[in-house]
């Protein structure tokens, strides 16, 4: 038998809501693509500005220093949002990985141009960001503002969803497993999507994906959907 779905007017609220999402990571790839073009910008100083005691890890409190240093002063629900999306160990830190998830940017040509880029070995500093080039240090503050930006207007979209009177999470899920298998793909995603005549990327549907795939297996489940309160 058929698992319950969301009515139509219900449905076009989740399909507006995915399209949201994939606006706002629209911008936050642009400016992943912009830091990147900086040559001067790489991963290793960048995590360093945080990684102060170089434990190889940093906790929120280290985040909220280290944007204090560098001139960015986040609300804790914009810090805690960033670390929700990038904390995929749920340990309450990030490794070098999971915090270079953050600026690598879906394009494989950026994101390799990115990922060989050597430190800069720039000693000694006045600033923590005096490891980059004045433009750099723009350019990475505005990525910064860019996330937490994006991040809270995620936020806003999913309450929005979740304040619907008929909105189900259980028939959202459903809606969108359009094969029935108890997975939902980037596919599926994009072909609801584009259902509704909205041409999507199957790269930005991915995106979108990622936000809600917390075992990094290219798929969501429902327990990933519903633990998370993530629609």
């Amino acid at each position: 038998m058929k698992r319950p779905i969301l009515h139509l007017h219900e449905e076009d609220q989740l399909v507006n809501g995915l399209r949201d999402f994939i606006a706002l990571e629209r911008e936050v790839e642009s400016s992943k693509v912009a830091l990147t073009l900086k040559p001067d910008f790489n991963l290793h100083d960048a995590f360093r500005i945080f990684d102060q005691g170089h434990y190889g890890a940093i906790s929120v409190a280290d985040l909220r220093d280290g944007l204090a240093a560098i001139g960015v002063f986040p609300t804790s629900e914009e810090t805690d949002l960033f670390f929700k999306r990038y904390d995929a160990s749920n340990d309450g830190r990030l490794n070098f990985n999971e915090f270079s998830e953050a600026f690598l940017a879906q394009d494989s040509y950026y994101s390799h141009m990115l990922n060989r880029r050597p430190s800069n070995h720039r000693h000694p500093l006045y600033r923590r960001d005096d490891c980059f080039y004045s433009d750099t240090q723009v350019e990475f503050r505005n990525m910064w503002r860019v996330h937490f930006k994006a991040e809270v207007a995620a936020e806003a979209v999913r309450q929005r969803l979740q304040r619907q009177p008929c909105f189900n999470v259980y028939e959202a899920f459903n809606s969108l497993d359009l094969n029935d298998d108890g997975r939902v793909s980037s596919s599926e995603i994009k072909r609801i999507i584009e259902s509704r005549g909205f041409y999507v990327t199957e790269k930005e549907a991915s995106q979108v994906l990622k936000k809600f795939d917390y075992d990094g297996d290219g798929q969501i489940t429902f327990n990933e959907v519903s633990f998370n309160r993530q629609l």
